[in-house]
Formats: structure tokens, sequence, C-alpha cells
């Protein structure tokens, strides 16, 4: 036998044998990983290391770190707090035999073309684009110049003043609608993700997740007026249609915040048992139900008033955004680690997936519920999918990594 083919075949012998943990196993438990990053190992942004190819004691170590919370971050503490060690074992033995170079994604599967129509944009739809570091509206298709890392985004139900946060320069961009004119960026917490806009339309609630807080902006003064404690890794907050409550969701992995917005203070905590760190969150129409969507694949259908968690459904893999439709027929919810959306019957809870592209993200739909819009962060375009047939009538081509939807009509 040749020496080099020696060589080689030792090496190979010495890949199938040299992991602690079972590879194969790992495959399956990485799943929860790939909303960040991915299932290649590689991750979907900055903020997001790479893990393929790192070497498997380091990769366990953290694990171990993060859940014994030596380490400490509020989204990878709630990941790795139900971990054992044989999974720890087996997610370090995945990523370390993992190619520590990126492969080619095949093209062709998921094409982008078409135009934006009047007709399945019927409101003006505004939409970031978190590494061009701007914000897009449709159907004219403009471009407004933002600032770094546009991430979440609101409209005041007047229509008049669009808003998006920018985590790495903890702060809020605000942006007069009818122009795209900055009109001012507003300090706030650390690592702001979502903000929202009250019912009234004279404040808005930025979930700093960096900083375990909410801060609230005064429209009128774009400033902030007040800071609100929470528990930690508050993600994005949903009002109530009479603005006397605001709902967080809390992604360190304590539940859903309940915030009186008149005494400005956190005054309960709903556990939401059976999810990995609750990430975003709609209501039902009657406000009775809170649909609530984790950091890894599942949706819990939670009851506000009592606490009880109807049922947790599977969706796509990775964190997404999630939509209960103005009509409150289905709620959508998209899978940043996956190619689909998934669209929940609300009387059924019947579970109907649509293939959209790689890395959905940001899901809304439009104020008539007729069509469900998605950022498609790896294909950098929008899908417009027709709420009744569940088909993409429409993918379009945007700026670099689309992450998330505001629609007028539709907080």
């Amino acid at each position: 036998m040749k020496f080099s083919t020696l060589v080689g075949c030792l090496a190979t012998l010495f890949s199938l044998t040299a992991y602690a943990g079972d590879i194969d196993q790992g495959r399956i438990k990485a799943a929860a990983c790939a909303g960040c990053h991915g299932l290649d190992g590689f991750g979907l942004s900055a903020e997001f290391p790479n893990l393929a190819g790192q070497k498997e004691a380091y990769l366990a170590k953290q694990l171990h770190a993060f859940r014994d919370g030596a380490r400490k971050d509020p989204s990878m503490q709630a990941m790795a707090a139900g971990l054992r060690d044989a999974e720890i074992e087996n997610l370090a033995a995945y990523f370390a035999s993992l190619t520590p170079h990126p492969v080619a994604a095949a093209s062709g599967k998921h094409r982008v073309s078409g135009k934006a129509s009047p007709r399945e944009f019927p409101e003006t739809v505004y939409i970031t684009m978190k590494k061009s570091g701007t914000v897009e509206t449709f159907p004219g298709e403009v471009s407004w110049d933002g600032g770094p890392d546009m991430l979440y985004n609101a409209v005041t139900p007047d229509g008049k003043t669009v808003l998006a946060s920018s985590p790495s320069s903890n702060s809020v961009y605000v942006f007069a609608a009818a122009s795209g004119k900055q009109q001012a960026i507003i300090p706030v917490g650390k690592a702001p993700k979502g903000v929202k806009v009250d019912p009234a339309g004279k404040f808005a609630y930025v979930s700093n997740q960096g900083s375990a807080e909410l801060s609230v902006i005064d429209l009128a003064h774009l400033k902030v007026v007040d800071t609100i404690k929470v528990e930690e890794g508050p993600h994005n907050v949903r009002f109530s249609k009479d603005g006397k409550l605001a709902y967080v969701t809390l992604q360190g992995g304590a539940g859903i915040g309940v915030v009186d917005t008149q005494a400005r203070k956190q005054v309960r905590v709903i556990p939401v048992p059976g999810i990995t760190g609750p990430h975003n969150i709609d209501l039902s129409a009657d406000e009775k139900t809170a649909y609530v969507r984790d950091f890894v694949h599942h949706v819990a259908v939670l009851n506000l008033h009592s606490g009880e968690v109807k049922k947790v459904i599977t969706v796509g893999n990775g964190h997404g955004g999630i939509d209960v439709a103005p009509n409150g027929r289905y709620v959508a919810t998209a899978a940043i680690g996956d190619n689909i959306i998934s669209v929940i019957d609300t009387e059924t809870l019947a579970v109907k997936n649509v293939e959209v592209g790689n890395g959905p993200h940001g899901v809304r739909a439009s104020k008539d519920s007729r069509w469900i819009y998605v950022t498609i962060t790896k294909d950098n375009a929008v899908a417009v999918i027709d709420a009744d047939s569940l088909k993409v009538v429409s993918k379009i081509a945007v700026g670099k990594f689309p992450f998330w939807v505001a629609v007028q009509g539709n907080p």
C-alpha cells in the first residue's frame, strides 16, 4: 500500500472515531440551533458566530457554561437550560465535524422574480433590510437610508411615522412615512429588538434585550420618557386594543411579561412551559389567547386569563415572526432556519406549511387578511402569499437580509 493511501485511510478512520459525542444525534438536536447558527454551522448574520469546524471540547465547554450560568446571554441560557450532558456532547461533535468552509447553496429552486403590485399591496408596507441598513416601501419599491442593522420596525396608526430599531447602535431611527426623511435617532437601551406603537399612537415601546428593560418613547417629542424593568431577554411587545396592557416576550425563559401601561410597571409574568425562549407574540381577535413563537420550532397557544398552555404546535426550525391575521382566522409564523412558513387555523389549530424560500423571518398579513408578506433572509427577497390558496404568487428582489414587516392597519 502506498504511503499516501495509508495516510488517507488513517485520516478517514480517525475522523470516524475522533468525536466523544454522537454526530447523528447531534445533527437532529442541531435543528434548534439553525435559527442563528445554521444547520451548516455558519451564522445567519454577523452577530451569530460560526460553529462549523470549531473544536469539540471548546463547543462543549461553552454550552456547559451557558447552561450552568457561568456565561451570560439570555438567548443562549434559555437554549442550553434543558440540555443533558450527552446532548451537549452530541451537539459539540456535530458542529465540530462540519467543514469550516461554507458550501455554495444550490441555485434555481427558489427563483426571485416579479414586481410589487398595488393589488397585492393595498396598503403601504415597510420592510427593514438588516445588512443594507435600509427600509424599503411597497408597492413603490422605494428605499430609505437608515442606520446599521435595521431590524424590527413599526408604523404609527395614522400612517405618518415609521420606526426601526438598530441593535448595534442601541438606538431607534424615526422616519416620515411620506418622504422617508429621518426625523430623529433616539438612544435607547442595550441591544434593542422589537419596537411597537400603542393603539393611540402616542408612545412606542422598545424591547432592550441586552438590558432587560423597555424604553418608552414619546412620539410627540421623539425622546425616551420612561424605562420599564422586566425579566431577562425582552424581545418584542404586543399591546392590547385598549392600550392598557402590553405583553412582552421574555426570551431569557421566564415567559410572557404583562405590563400595566398606566403605571408603566411589569405586574405579572406568565410562564409558557413547553417552548424554548419566547421570541415573538400576537393575540387572538378577542385577546383571550396569545400565540407565542419560540426560538426553536414551536408555537404555544396560551390562555391569557388562566395561564394555561392549550397546545404546543410544532412549526419550522429556528425563530421567526408570528402574526394573527386581522380577520382572526389564521396565524402565520416564519422559521429562519428553514424554508417554510406555517399557517395555523385558529379554530382547529391545524397547520399547513408553505414553502417560500431560504430563511423566512418576518411575516405579516395585509389589513384585509388577503395577502401574507414574508421576508426571505437568505434569498434577499419578499414573498407574497395568497392567503386563500396558500400559494406564493410573487417573490420580489430586495436589499440584503430583509428582516421585518410593518403594515398599517395590522399592528
